[in-house]
């Protein structure tokens, strides 16, 4: 025997399923664009892969260390406080079993060798508007001068950039996801 009950609960699912197609045909117009997203590559920059011509020799605490400065306009203050600056190097001086010469890290780096006893040398990246500092310092102080032939490079990617994982990601995996040439 047919309900009242019945007849109302299948007229009302005809009606919605009726405004579920009717919402889901007209609620999509072909053209729109939706409102816009996060800014894309197209803000992200990056140097050309450089090597130092010299060093200046420091003294901090009784640890020499070994800077060279490189003026770096894009790197501003809105991209300090907002932004990110990745910095990778090529450790092209060492010997092939401390650093293969195809490896690329982001710095800072710090290796860890034999010289006689345990040395730690450790590379790092120094910002501040307009410029960026490539330091390296040993802990044994057993350098008077280094290598002029390692490479480095910088990775500017602004703020409202998604950085969620870039910390963790490898070079070659910035350089993807960036759509920058190694």
């Amino acid at each position: 025997m047919i309900t009242p009950n019945y007849i109302f609960m299948k007229h009302t699912l005809l009606l919605l399923s009726c405004t579920a197609l009717l919402l889901t045909g007209f609620s999509c117009k072909k053209g729109d664009k939706g409102d816009p997203g996060p800014a894309g590559t197209a803000n992200v920059s990056y140097s050309a892969w450089f090597t130092p011509n010299s060093y200046v020799k420091d003294t901090v605490f009784s640890i020499w260390g070994f800077n060279y400065d490189m003026a770096a306009p894009q790197i501003t203050q809105q991209v300090l406080d907002s932004g990110t600056v990745l910095t990778f190097g090529k450790l092209l001086g060492y010997n092939p079993s401390v650093w293969p010469p195809t490896q690329v890290s982001q710095l800072p780096i710090t290796l860890t060798y034999n010289t006689g006893g345990t040395t730690r040398d450790t590379w790092s990246a120094l910002l501040s508007p307009g410029k960026l500092r490539i330091r390296m310092i040993n802990d044994r102080n057993v350098y008077n001068t280094i290598a002029t032939i390692h490479q480095f490079r910088y990775i500017i990617i602004p703020g409202g950039q998604p950085l969620s994982r870039v910390a963790a990601m490898s070079y070659e995996e910035v350089c993807k996801k960036y759509n920058i040439p190694e």
